[in-house]
């Protein structure tokens, strides 16, 4: 759910040939060249500005599915572990200032929405939420991305149980954590 915010009014200059992509972005996609603006200014603002604090790179998720392909499911599981250690956490305090699940989901929605890493579905029935990030990467990035997450539930102390298939990763929490 996207929460209504207050909007205001403001003029930029921008270049004719930003304008002209803009526009014909916009048409594509059947949005106002404000709504597209507000879209690319949300993606600066919720992520592009801390990822670029942590290095993150625009990498093809082919490309990434075809190197997570050659290495060994070991040296994954190391990788990814360790990454989400230094990458992850620091990036989520550098942005919310805490380390909760509240602002580790919200880091998995903007990896989602910012980062295309995945699609997130998240889903609340009687005392346990589900999450569902479901992606092209195949089984060996099921794995990747329930390693690279799992050290930031541990963390915080919450039991996340993690199942795995070729495109889908999902995350169980029992509501009481």
């Amino acid at each position: 759910m996207i929460k209504s915010e207050k909007t205001v009014t403001r003029s930029f200059r921008i270049s004719e040939l930003a304008l002209k992509i803009l526009q014909e972005d916009s048409q594509r996609q059947n949005v106002s060249v404000n709504t597209l603006v507000n879209q690319i200014l949300l993606s600066y603002v919720n992520f592009d500005r801390y990822a670029k604090k942590f290095n993150f790179l625009r990498f093809s998720s082919i490309a990434l599915r075809y190197l997570l392909e050659s290495i060994p499911d070991e040296a994954i599981i190391h990788v990814s572990y360790n990454a989400g250690k230094e990458v992850s956490e620091p990036f989520i305090l550098s942005k919310e200032g805490v380390l909760t699940l509240d602002s580790i989901l919200d880091y998995l929605r903007n990896l989602s929405i910012y980062g295309n890493l995945f699609e997130y579905n998240e889903v609340i029935k009687d005392d346990k939420k589900t999450i569902t990030l479901t992606h092209t990467l195949g089984p060996k990035g099921s794995l990747f991305i329930a390693h690279y997450l799992q050290p930031l539930f541990e963390r915080i102390g919450v039991n996340a149980y993690f199942s795995l298939s070729e495109h889908t990763v999902l995350i169980e929490i029992k509501e009481s954590s």
